[in-house]
């Protein structure tokens, strides 16, 4: 049995889904005890995490540098700060260096591929409903679907 404990979580939707969005906590890395409840939207196009100007003003960030960010459409300049993020798993990511920027409707965090490498994530869409699922450290073993596939056919 392993020693290594893993923390998970996992998200069903009704429906088949076009986005997936959890509940975060996010800090001030400082010993502030300042946090704030955020939704958070998982982007595995993105390579940095990303928090909105009103999240950044609401925890008194102060932006350390400033970084050139590509969006789909365009290329502009944006503040880094740090933060510490806790995902519905409870593991908390401090110290995260994210952007600041303009995301879209009704979402406060972009979690992107900074942050998802450090665990495993998966998306099923069986039986008409999406499940999302992380775990935090990942497994050594990996979810292989195209091994799957070939067993199953």
């Amino acid at each position: 049995m392993s020693e290594i404990q893993h923390f998970a979580f996992k998200s069903e939707y009704p429906n088949l889904s076009l986005r997936l969005v959890t509940e975060v906590e996010i800090y001030d890395v400082s010993q502030s005890p300042q946090k704030m409840k955020a939704r958070a939207l998982w982007d595995t196009g993105a390579m940095l995490s990303a928090i909105t100007p009103e999240i950044a003003q609401s925890l008194n960030l102060v932006p350390f540098n400033r970084v050139k960010v590509n969006g789909i459409n365009n290329t502009s300049m944006a503040d880094m700060v740090k933060v510490s993020i806790k995902l519905p798993n409870l593991v908390e990511v401090k110290n995260s260096n994210v952007t600041v920027c303009n995301l879209v409707r009704d979402v406060d965090l972009l979690i992107g591929m900074d942050i998802i490498q450090l665990g495993d994530f998966s998306i099923s869409n069986g039986a008409g409903k999406t499940l999302f699922t992380f775990a935090m450290p990942p497994f050594e073993d990996k979810i292989d679907l195209y091994e799957r596939s070939v067993k199953a056919n």
